[in-house]
């Protein structure tokens, strides 16, 4: 009795797993628009976007308006606190921007903050020393400066065409009135109220304003329930003075002093010299498309690009069928770009830092010499072990959102921003209601040791002052004729990058829809851990034969989440991944 009861309740699992699998392949047909479309992971910013574009703004001015909104719907992903990187493409003076504003090291960081003596011991593997976070990971000094105000300010004033003061209204408004919490909303605060619990009463109190502001004061919070923001004070000096609301004036003078009274490295010195980088984009033409995404201190552009050029190196084997005629979800297609992936993550993890501060070799990187180099070492028929790759493990930043936008002229905006892990650093401003980031783990916070996911980095990431830690960030964009057709991206650490190349290679090879290619299963490698991640549908199906390849597969239990829009000859589509429960909206 008991092992027929066990084996109904195995199918009944199995069962809705496959209807998850479909509900999620198959959701919302895709709306044709023909002004503009926007994709994000929360509605309501999708719809702010959309009603700043109706106000007059471009796509700039939308893309801004979707930050601001994002850091009141999604505190555990982005904010004030944060930074990002942004890509656009200005379709009538046929040109692409890409602006660094990723949050960087206070200027009294040293190499060595994190090591014995500074702070109580060398980190375990999951980033805690005993039971509690190690000082990189939660804390003062885990907070490293914010960028976010800094950029979207930028991009405003220099490519936007409304002022400030009107872009960031939908943020303020969301802020004051209250949104209703949704289940995206409440997951990531039953999560970090289960961890607050776990830890010792001496170390909670640390982060009491935290508790009190983003968890409600362990008040239960429901889907539905009308939240409001602590941010509402700064949102509103940004508006009255632009960036100086936030980097001068009461606003840094409250972070500066919060960051002394628990023990940080802030001094005033750090926001005025806040500004974002203007950097040129990265571009490869790849058939028939040009692809331009974020270089360094981003390190998907690079990642990504690399993949795409070596799988065309395997299709210039004689003996192979060429990768875009392979089913996405084959053996032959997974393992290929599964081996593709291993060398990219390698050379990211080996040799990319922040170029103003090491030499990153670029141009080396990207060659088509390089790309040939490392297809000649993959074995079509079986893996090969990890030492093959390369030498260090790379980095994770998982408290991130992405957003995509497009309009009719073929203009194009694709951000990424972030708070690195769920929460960032725990540490709030209590007038201002900031939640400051956690950036400086994802620097390899002690030489030799690994951070709070368990990953190892080169010196290429060490921390100094004024410089930025590595990012798996990959905002893209993929223009034809002059026009952008694509505007893609994702947010979830490391399966950042896989997954942008994945839904990019479903819009490019498969001509997939944008929601086609964003719900479509994914798969996840990053060379270290030597690990093949696959999602439920695809482990279901392709564990035995990717084990015959000699691959270590498991099923992904947190994929990346992406957004996509497109421009098509019939009008534009736009695709927010289920994942994370966002929505798109367009006109």
């Amino acid at each position: 009795m008991l092992t027929r009861c066990l084996g109904s309740i195995v199918a009944l699992m199995v069962f809705t797993l496959v209807l998850v699998d479909l509900a999620n392949e198959a959701r919302a047909e895709d709306v044709v628009y023909q002004h503009a479309a926007v994709a994000t992971d929360h509605p309501l910013a999708s719809e702010a976007g959309v009603e700043i574009l109706k106000k007059g703004g471009n796509v700039v001015d939308a893309g801004a308006a979707v930050g601001f909104a994002l850091s009141v719907l999604r505190p555990a992903s982005s904010g004030l606190g944060g930074g990002g990187f942004m890509v656009i493409w200005n379709a009538q003076e046929q040109c692409c921007v890409t602006l660094d504003y990723r949050e960087r090291a206070p200027l009294r960081a040293t190499a060595e903050m994190f090591v014995v003596g500074h702070v109580s011991n060398v980190p375990e593997k999951d980033g805690h020393v005993g039971n509690v976070p190690h000082a990189s990971v939660r804390g003062p000094l885990a907070a490293a400066v914010p960028g976010h105000v800094a950029g979207l300010c930028y991009a405003v004033e220099r490519y936007g065409r409304l002022p400030i003061a009107e872009v960031i209204a939908p943020a303020i408004r969301m802020a004051r009135d209250g949104v209703p919490a949704d289940a995206q909303y409440v997951k990531t605060l039953q999560s970090a109220v289960k961890t607050w619990s776990k830890w010792p009463p001496e170390f909670r109190a640390k982060f009491a304003m935290f508790h009190q502001s983003y968890l409600h004061g362990g008040q239960e919070i429901k889907v539905g329930d009308k939240v409001t923001s602590p941010q509402l004070p700064a949102l509103e000096q940004i508006a009255a003075c632009g960036e100086s609301g936030f980097y001068a004036g009461p606003v840094a003078a409250a972070l500066v002093d919060v960051s002394r009274q628990a023990g940080g490295l802030f001094s005033a010195s750090d926001f005025c010299d806040m500004q974002p980088v203007q950097r040129k984009p990265l571009k490869l033409s790849y058939h028939g498309y040009d692809v331009l995404t974020m270089p360094p201190v981003s390190s998907g552009g690079i990642a990504m690009l690399t993949t795409l050029q070596i799988l065309e190196e395997l299709d210039t084997r004689a003996e192979v069928t060429p990768f875009h005629r392979l089913a996405p979800d084959s053996p032959e297609a997974v393992h290929r770009l599964t081996e593709a992936f291993k060398h990219s993550f390698a050379d990211r993890a080996e040799f990319l830092g922040d170029t103003d501060f090491v030499d990153v070799p670029v141009a080396r990187l990207l060659s088509r010499e390089h790309a040939r180099e490392l297809a000649s070492r993959i074995d079509l028929k079986q893996t090969r072990p990890t030492n093959t790759y390369g030498r260090f493990a790379p980095v994770n930043d998982s408290g991130t959102t992405h957003f995509s936008v497009i309009d009719h002229h073929g203009s194009a905006v694709a951000c990424t921003e972030t708070i690195n892990t769920e929460y960032g650093s725990w540490i709030v401003e209590p007038k201002f209601g900031i939640l400051l980031n956690n950036e400086m783990d994802d620097f390899a916070a002690v030489p030799g040791q690994p951070n709070a996911f368990g990953l190892i980095q080169s010196a290429a990431n060490a921390v100094a002052p004024r410089k930025k830690p590595l990012s798996s960030m990959t905002p893209t964009i993929v223009v034809k004729d002059g026009k952008a057709v694509f505007a893609l991206g994702a947010s979830g650490g490391p399966r950042i990058i896989t997954a942008t190349t994945q839904v990019l290679l479903n819009l490019i090879h498969h001509q997939q829809s944008p929601s086609a290619a964003v719900q479509a299963p994914r798969l996840h490698h990053q060379w270290l851990p030597d690990v093949l991640d696959l999602e439920p549908r695809l482990y279901r199906e392709l564990h035995d034969p990717l084990t015959a390849f000699g691959h270590k597969t498991q099923q992904l239990s947190a994929s990346a989440v992406t957004q996509a829009v497109s421009r098509m000859p019939d009008g534009l589509r736009a695709a927010s991944d289920s994942r994370k429960g966002g929505r798109p909206a367009g006109w």
